[in-house]
This record gives C-alpha cells, sequence and structure tokens, in this order.
C-alpha cells in the first residue's frame, strides 16, 4: 500500500511540457468531449481530450478519451504513448514499460516519450536507464522538468556532485519546482532538517504541512520509491513498507546487459 501527498500541479512545477494555462486545457478537454458527442469517431478529439487531460492531471479521464481511441484507431503509436505515461504518472511504471515498447515498434518517435520512459525506469529502481532516456529526451528538447528529473535520478544514485552541477542552473533561475527538487535530494542524502526548511521557503505553507512529516523517511525509501515521493508524491502508507516490496520495488535484468535499456518487450 502507499499513500499519496498532493503534488503541486503541473503548472507550479514549471514543466514546459505541460501548458501552464489549466482554465485553456480544461476548455479544450470540455471541447473535445463535445465533438465526440457529434461524431464518435473523431479521432482528433480523442487525442486532444487525453492531451489535455494529461496536462490537467486527470488521469482517469485522459483513460477514457484513449480508450475510446483504441478502438478507433488500433495499432496507434501516440495511444500506446499516451497510455503509457498515464502509466507512470499513476504510479505503475510495469505497466508503462511494455506500452512505450509497442508505441516504438509501432513507429512512434521514441524521442518523443524518453522523458516518460526514463521516469518509469527510475521508478522500477534503474536509475541509469532513466538518465539514458532523460538524456534522448533533452537533447531533443531541453526542458526544465526532464532536467529535474534527471538531476535527482543523480542524486539517487550516488552522484550528488553531478546532481548539484545538473541543478544549478535552474535554481540560479529560480526554478520554484527546481527547489522543491533540491529539497528532496538534500533528504536523500540524509539531510532532513535542511529539506524541510527548504520545503517551507518554496512551497505553499498548506503542501510543505503535508510533505514535511515524511521527509526524515525519504533516506530509508528504496531508491524507486525516493523517486515516487520527489515526483508523484507517493510514499509507502506506513514505516514497515519503508524500503520493502511494494509496486515500485526494482527487477529485471540490470541495465547495460544491451546497447539500450529493456522495455519488457
Amino acid at each position: 500500500m502507499a499513500c499519496t501527498i498532493a503534488a503541486p500541479p503541473a503548472s507550479a512545477q514549471g514543466r514546459s511540457i505541460a501548458i501552464s494555462n489549466p482554465a485553456a486545457d480544461q476548455r479544450i478537454m470540455d471541447e473535445a468531449t463535445a465533438r465526440l458527442v457529434g461524431n464518435a469517431t473523431d479521432t482528433q478529439a480523442m487525442r486532444d481530450g487525453a492531451e489535455a487531460a494529461m496536462r490537467l492531471g486527470e488521469y482517469e479521464v485522459a483513460l477514457g478519451f484513449l480508450n475510446r481511441a483504441e478502438v478507433a484507431m488500433p495499432g496507434d503509436p501516440f495511444v500506446k504513448a499516451t497510455r503509457g505515461s498515464v502509466m507512470v504518472r499513476l504510479g505503475q511504471p510495469r505497466m508503462a514499460l511494455p506500452l512505450f515498447a509497442e508505441a516504438e515498434r509501432l513507429g512512434g518517435r521514441a524521442v518523443e516519450f524518453a522523458a516518460d520512459r526514463g521516469l518509469a525506469h527510475d521508478l522500477l529502481g534503474d536509475q541509469a536507464s532513466a538518465q539514458y532516456y532523460y538524456a534522448i529526451a533533452n537533447r531533443l528538447a531541453p526542458d526544465p522538468e526532464v532536467t529535474r528529473r534527471h538531476a535527482f535520478s543523480l542524486a539517487v544514485a550516488g552522484q550528488r556532485d553531478a546532481a548539484e552541477r545538473m541543478l544549478h542552473p535552474l535554481l540560479q533561475a529560480d526554478d520554484a519546482a527546481a527547489w522543491r527538487i533540491r529539497a528532496f535530494m538534500l533528504a536523500v542524502s540524509g539531510r532532513a532538517g535542511e529539506a524541510v526548511a527548504l520545503l517551507y521557503a518554496v512551497l505553499p505553507q498548506q503542501l510543505a504541512d503535508n510533505l514535511a512529516p515524511y521527509m526524515r523517511s525519504v533516506p530509508r525509501l528504496a531508491p524507486g520509491q525516493q523517486i515516487a515521493a520527489a515526483h508523484l508524491g507517493i510514499f509507502p502508507s506506513d514505516f514497515s513498507e519503508i524500503g520493502g516490496g511494494d509496486r515500485l520495488v526494482p527487477a529485471g535484468r540490470p541495465f547495460g546487459s544491451d546497447d539500450q535499456p529493456d522495455d519488457g518487450d
């Protein structure tokens, strides 16, 4: 079992892969729904609705659009990749990786979903594979969210100096989400008191109040659990689970046995 602490909305996290205009995305999602009422086979409406729902964090709604798209256009790589991204955001990386592999097999451009593919590997405790995909994603289009993920992955893997160097430009730019990740990096290194103080400096008080009690447990979490805590707001529901076996425990063959990570296909 795991409990979820509300993470900042996409706009507050500052990710450039998400449009920081919830009202516009809500309108797009509502319009997509209306278009489907008028034409149940409007595949563009299904795409638009799924993407807007993803940006809003309405993952169950996104799945509803994707379920319709799966029927209307089976074998479409967009549907597979977007479903994979939803599974990642729901904390189900084992379900996500085969979907990304299938999307690539069907002709999807792997670089377009590399960021979430990397996060899936990170959630499974495979930081080397995660960093492989984050680097690919950032080569195509440098993105603050991908940089934050990459930096924290390095910190979790024990590469603290490299993590600090990667995050530094975002901190210099006063990226609020980067400061939140910096707090988690402090917690991973056992500096929980500093991490809590930083949370209160950069987050709304209610969110900081929610997160603060969990920060002292972060060093004892398994690597994948640390990733889930920082990026998804998912923590083990009780301390007996810390470092133990939940759905985010690493599995599979070690990274490096092939030229690129094995995504379960």
